[in-house]
């Protein structure tokens, strides 16, 4: 069995999206001949945990526990621990009056820690990482980013132990969106792009998650890039489509992240008409909201009298329930940034949405990568940001199917994006960099 060594911050329990790309492919790796061996923090300062998670990690996976410091801890003592979750959860970057304590930290989060707030875990790593991967005799090492601080670590290891090392970009660096929103100086930017130049230079295979987020990695400097999509483990889902019954309602359900770049405000008034225009609809619609969502955004809802009644938020569903959430829904909705980066985005999400064979409702660019998988299977539709009355008439269609008792689509295929079958493309991957 080859060994590889994964650097990764999100690992069991830790909840999210984030965990859920490595924790597959780690299952099903060893099916291919490889054993990974997970490196990640040991006190990770996150606040969102699913300890359901824990359950799907082998037990003949080793995992090595680092020691890791993070500047959150500054922060949490002048702010006295009051704003700890919206500081983590960077929900702090959306208020409507931040406080000078929240403008400096987003000052020091932007221009101070470089690339990320997790860089203080860099060269720790590297010294402590270099002499087990020399004495285990370490060949192949994969770092997944975001924090792109785990790049870095492969850096420090491919100069010094010189590895195959793979480069997997979940998402943007550079190019993240929500740069701006960090008051990032030209500097910075600056800053930013040389380590995201040597990391692309350096690394032996460049993964991520989409064509166009490929092609972006390409021109900024990556020789060569594979795509290696997340998805779903499809022999896991046992989903009983013939319990149309769950379906008490016209359930309209969005799982996930919510913030404001995000925020699908002709989605809220198009809600709010309908309930007006269809009296039948009015009586049977709920709109499913689970996930971290914007205070913002859940004060506006509120502040609507509409949608309070038709609201039904939940801050977090374990991973294990989602499915259970899934089969209750009639649309499940996905929305994505309202930015340039929407074409390269995929959220993890959309795979698992695609087993449910229920009507997918994709709010962004219709020549984007998620746009285009839906096209490809024939699952939803796509509606492009503020064109409201395409989105009317697509949710007034997907109730008149609610009523007629048509809420499970025919089975797609989606073969290629099973876990077991991309963990051997990773598997590929490695066995060409032996």
């Amino acid at each position: 069995m080859n060994k590889v060594l994964v650097i990764t911050y999100y690992w069991p329990p830790h909840a999210g999206v984030g965990v859920q790309r490595w924790l597959k492919f780690s299952k099903y790796l060893p099916l291919y001949n490889w054993e990974p061996v997970i490196f990640t923090p040991e006190n990770a300062a996150f606040d969102m945990k699913d300890q359901s998670l824990g359950g799907e990690v082998p037990e003949t996976i080793e995992v090595i526990r680092f020691p890791i410091w993070e500047p959150f801890s500054i922060f949490n003592k002048i702010t006295r621990g009051k704003d700890k979750k919206n500081l983590q959860q960077g929900l702090v970057l959306e208020k409507k009056k931040p406080s000078w304590k929240d403008q400096l930290f987003i000052w020091l989060r932007g221009n101070l820690f470089i690339p990320d707030p997790r860089v203080f875990w860099v060269k720790p790593s590297v010294k402590f990482l270099e002499d087990i991967v020399k004495k285990q005799g370490y060949q192949n090492i994969i770092t997944t980013g975001p924090p792109h601080s785990m790049h870095l670590i492969g850096l420090g290891l491919k100069k010094k132990c010189n590895v195959q090392w793979i480069a997997d970009f979940r998402d943007p660096w550079s190019h993240w969106d929500l740069l701006g929103k960090l008051k990032v100086s030209k500097f910075s930017r600056f800053l930013h792009r040389r380590l995201e130049k040597k990391v692309l230079g350096r690394a032996d295979v460049v993964v991520t998650v989409s064509n166009k987020l490929a092609a972006d990695l390409i021109s900024l400097g990556a020789e060569r890039v594979e795509v290696v999509t997340n998805g779903v483990d499809v022999d896991q889902i046992n989903l009983d489509f013939s319990k149309t019954g769950m379906v008490d309602k016209f359930r309209i359900s969005y799982l996930g992240l919510l913030n404001e770049l995000r925020d699908p405000g002709f989605l809220w008034e198009a809600l709010t008409e309908l309930v007006a225009e269809n009296e039948a609809l009015a009586d049977e619609i709920e709109f499913n909201l689970a996930g971290i969502v914007s205070e913002n955004i859940l004060v506006k809802l509120n502040n609507n009298p509409t949608l309070k009644k038709i609201v039904n938020f939940k801050s977090y569903i374990p991973h294990h329930q989602v499915f259970d959430e899934i089969q209750r829904s009639a649309v499940l909705l996905v929305i994505l940034n309202k930015s340039d980066n929407a074409k390269w985005i995929v959220p993890g999400k959309l795979y698992e949405y695609l087993v449910a064979r229920r009507k997918i409702l994709l709010i962004g660019p219709e020549n984007g990568d998620a746009g285009r998988i839906l096209a490809q299977t024939e699952t939803g539709e796509t509606v492009e940001f503020d064109d409201k009355a395409k989105l009317k008439k697509v949710l007034s269609d997907c109730f008149e199917n609610y009523k007629s008792g048509q809420v499970v689509l025919k089975n797609a295929d989606i073969e290629k994006y099973s876990r077991r079958k991309l963990a051997g493309k990773v598997a590929e991957i490695l066995k060409g960099d032996e």
